[in-house]
């Protein structure tokens, strides 16, 4: 009887035991390897970014970060996994403002709500970029440039690596700040289209100042001005388009978002990570070194994130219907 008493309090220990360490499990976010889900293709910018971030983000978590690139359809395929991924906190996407700020007011199938299917977790910053002239261009800075081209609305072209690409849309958010109106050449690839202009077959372009800068320098093609609020510390001497009187930043967001329900405090913990991450100057340097400048601190906490998106979604829907940069 003594020995019959013994088990069963030894199994009503053993339980309480397993309900506080499940318990306490919760509260230990993560105890595994998380996904990291890239919807574009390795080797790419933003994949060389995310993997970058997954370094730095499973050394604070003490978890490996896998990336898992899913490519296509100008990021859609990999979103479309990441939304319907389980939500529970070890399925995270990196990406760029294309697959949630644009992708949604271009494309008519997209199975996804931007808005209400994901939880923004951290914008990590953004690429500076620079319009470019060739050198025909009668121009050697931005404001003699908006002056040719208003008075002569037509007359220039500019290209871009595709239809509703990043170059397309900030050059028509730039054309209506600038109220000028240039022609859209479209390429297949940032490459062909910067060997566009370098080749003066096309008059400007906009450009991750990282592909342009060693190439001006080489006295190829003129950069006119750079898209962010300030100047940017590794090109000084290229002024912004708001001291030009265009006020208007153009920057494209980098972050990582989860799918909706992921539990709350996996999210926070993502997010209080990704936060002092960001506030490591090594991180930042070693960011800048693949061309990304790190984001502001107005957007550390999940309300002010949440905002944002939100602001971007609307900022980008509005330039893009205003363009009909819509698929047909």
């Amino acid at each position: 009887m003594w020995m019959k008493k013994r088990s069963i309090l030894a199994l009503v220990l053993g339980f309480g035991l397993a309900q506080t360490g499940t318990a306490t499990g919760q509260t230990q976010y993560p105890d595994r390897a998380i996904k990291m889900i890239v919807a574009w293709p390795a080797g790419g910018g933003t994949d060389n970014v995310a993997r970058l971030i997954a370094k730095f983000l499973g050394e604070r978590l003490k978890q490996p970060i896998v990336v898992e690139n899913k490519s296509g359809a100008s990021g859609v395929i990999g979103t479309e996994y990441a939304a319907r991924a389980i939500p529970d906190g070890y399925t995270i996407q990196y990406t760029v403002a294309d697959s949630h700020s644009i992708n949604p007011h271009v494309f008519k199938n997209v199975s996804f709500d931007a808005l209400k299917d994901f939880i923004p977790v951290a914008v990590v910053g953004s690429m500076p970029n620079v319009l470019v002239a060739n050198n025909s261009v009668p121009a050697n800075n931005m404001a003699e440039f908006l002056k040719l081209a208003r008075a002569e609305p037509d007359r220039f072209t500019y290209a871009s690596w595709g239809i509703a690409s990043g170059a397309h849309i900030r050059t028509e958010a730039f054309n209506k700040e600038a109220k000028i109106k240039i022609r859209h050449i479209p390429y297949q690839g940032s490459g062909p289209a910067f060997a566009a202009i370098v080749g003066q077959q096309v008059d400007v372009m906009m450009v991750p100042l990282g592909l342009a800068y060693a190439t001006a320098k080489a006295g190829k093609v003129k950069i006119l001005g750079v898209d962010t609020l300030e100047r940017v510390a590794e090109a000084p001497e290229i002024p912004t388009f708001t001291e030009m009187g265009i006020p208007v930043s153009l920057a494209f967001w980098q972050g990582i978002l989860v799918p909706a329900k992921t539990p709350p405090e996996a999210v926070a913990k993502l997010n209080q990570e990704m936060n002092a991450i960001l506030a490591d100057p090594k991180v930042k340097q070693a960011l800048l070194g693949v061309g990304v400048n790190v984001r502001t601190n107005d957007m550390q906490s999940l309300a002010q994130l949440n905002t944002y998106m939100k602001d971007e979604y609307q900022r980008w829907g509005s330039v893009i219907r205003d363009a009909q940069i819509i698929e047909k």
